[in-house]
């Protein structure tokens, strides 16, 4: 196939001009960074010099001093303007569910991460070289945030294949923080239709694979959004990896993050914590009773006001 189809290059960074366009409505505005190039031909390929550095189109860190900071980080061979439309309609809907909360949205400020995931319809593992990269950019954005602007409180919220993205990151700030290195984690992430396969906390059998299990030390509260619906993780992402995504059904076995759980614990002698829980939003969900909550399509994971309520509750009640 890929004699007929040609691999097309990531797009750069957004403008300011650009991100204005798509945030002017809305009562909050999103600010804008990324590990995108900012030029289209540094996107040519994988590159540990640019797309493991972080940049800003709009804002900076000093906006993130005691605020309660979410990040979106967007999926798959999506265009600027797609994150920059994607970040738009899930910012505006958690918006106005924090309001809905009683919490004053002025208390926090939300942030998109881009990165050059948009490699074409059948260039899924280059997208993934990308997104190995884009969390080392990641983790530089909050340890460096943690040191001149430290927030509140950090929520991490990822779509599709955007969970590479917040995975890698959270397992690099794991690995400081088993080592002693650091002392920075983050309080909350959302993993919606992640397109990272089932065994991800699992530790790697094969050189190729990505899997992340020094995350649990990177993170105190992991959700994870399943659904049996979602026809992108259930065909496409089986036929490309031969395996199951982690947002189809969860994890293919409890036990890792059980264990991971207990590790935590033991290794930070009671001061740290790893929590985590399973959100099935399939319309045949045997937990999930509303079904305004029920996912339809991979694209349904904010499509009204009571998914990002219900994701209000897991992210930002409580937030640090």
């Amino acid at each position: 196939m890929g004699k007929y189809v040609k691999r097309q290059t990531p797009r750069a960074m957004p403008n300011a001009a650009r991100v204005a366009h798509f945030a002017k409505d809305l009562q909050q505005p999103f600010l804008v960074a990324g590990c995108r190039g900012e030029t289209t031909q540094q996107n040519d390929r994988p590159r540990f010099d640019i797309h493991s550095q972080f940049r800003f189109a709009t804002g900076g860190l000093d906006q993130f001093r005691d605020k309660h900071l979410v990040v979106f980080t967007h999926g798959y061979n999506n265009l600027p303007d797609d994150a920059l439309r994607s970040a738009k309609e899930f910012f505006g809907k958690l918006h106005d569910s924090i309001m809905r909360d009683g919490t004053d949205p002025a208390s926090c400020v939300y942030l998109l991460f881009t990165w050059p995931g948009d490699t074409g319809p059948v260039f899924f593992n280059t997208a993934q070289e990308y997104a190995h990269l884009s969390g080392v950019a990641l983790y530089n954005l909050l340890s460096e945030s943690q040191t001149t602007a430290a927030p509140q409180s950090i929520s991490l919220v990822s779509h599709s294949l955007g969970a590479h993205v917040v995975l890698r990151c959270l397992a690099v700030l794991g690995e400081r923080f088993f080592r002693e290195k650091s002392t920075l984690r983050v309080d909350h992430s959302l993993l919606l239709a992640a397109a990272v396969e089932d065994d991800v906390f699992h530790n790697p059998e094969r050189l190729e694979e990505y899997h992340f299990p020094e995350a649990a030390f990177g993170v105190s509260n992991l959700h994870i959004s399943t659904s049996r619906a979602d026809e992108v993780l259930g065909g496409a992402f089986r036929v490309n990896e031969h395996d199951a995504a982690l947002g189809f059904k969860g994890p293919e076995s409890m036990s890792p993050l059980a264990s991971l759980a207990r590790r935590v614990d033991e290794v930070s002698n009671g001061q740290a914590r790893f929590r985590f829980e399973i959100h099935d939003f399939s319309p045949n969900s045997a937990t999930i009773m509303n079904p305004a909550l029920h996912v339809y399509d991979h694209g349904g994971y904010w499509a009204n006001p009571e998914q990002t309520n219900y994701y209000v509750n897991l992210i930002h009640a409580n937030a640090g």
